[in-house]
């Protein structure tokens, strides 16, 4: 089941980010070891309508952002292109708890997103990942996106970007 957050959800939610941070962190990947996402970020999507949970059999299990449109960290891509030029949605934030990896948790979460983003006329969907997140790539990549190139964070980190045609 995959639903808004709610508030009561925020430590559930930081639990999960909380684990893929050391998760990251012991697979020598420099990502999310700055201090985000934190509560902020996420109360943040929460009041802004676009943080979710995914439950499995009542258990958090993972957790991320999904955004309708244009996203500003997206509109440079180096070594690389965008597949469309398109309106897109964007999945950010995504995570899955150890529990719950290599169950197909990535892959309903995609599906979900796409028939969202269908509902409402989009036909791609866009998401970021560190250039050493190989598990990672390989979902994104079984889930149906394609690499297209670099893009810069908000902060400046290099990211690689994926897109997936509906």
């Amino acid at each position: 089941m995959i639903r808004k957050a709610m508030p009561a959800d925020l430590p559930a939610i930081m639990e999960i980010i909380n684990e893929a941070k050391v998760t990251l962190k012991a697979s020598g990947i420099d990502q999310w070891q700055k201090g985000y996402p934190n509560e902020a970020v996420i109360l943040q999507d929460m009041a802004g309508g676009y943080s979710y949970i995914y439950l499995r059999d009542g258990i958090p299990a993972a957790t991320f952002a999904f955004f309708y449109g244009e996203d500003p960290t997206y509109e440079v891509i180096t070594e690389g292109q965008w597949l469309t030029d398109n309106p897109y949605t964007v999945i950010h934030r995504i995570t899955i708890k150890g529990t719950f990896r290599g169950q197909g948790v990535l892959g309903e979460i995609v599906a979900w997103a796409g028939d969202e983003s269908r509902k409402r006329g989009y036909t791609s969907m866009r998401i970021d990942t560190h250039p050493d997140n190989k598990s990672m790539q390989r979902a994104l990549q079984k889930a149906g996106y394609t690499y297209c190139g670099h893009i810069l964070t908000s902060i400046g980190d290099m990211r690689w970007g994926y897109e997936k045609l509906l």
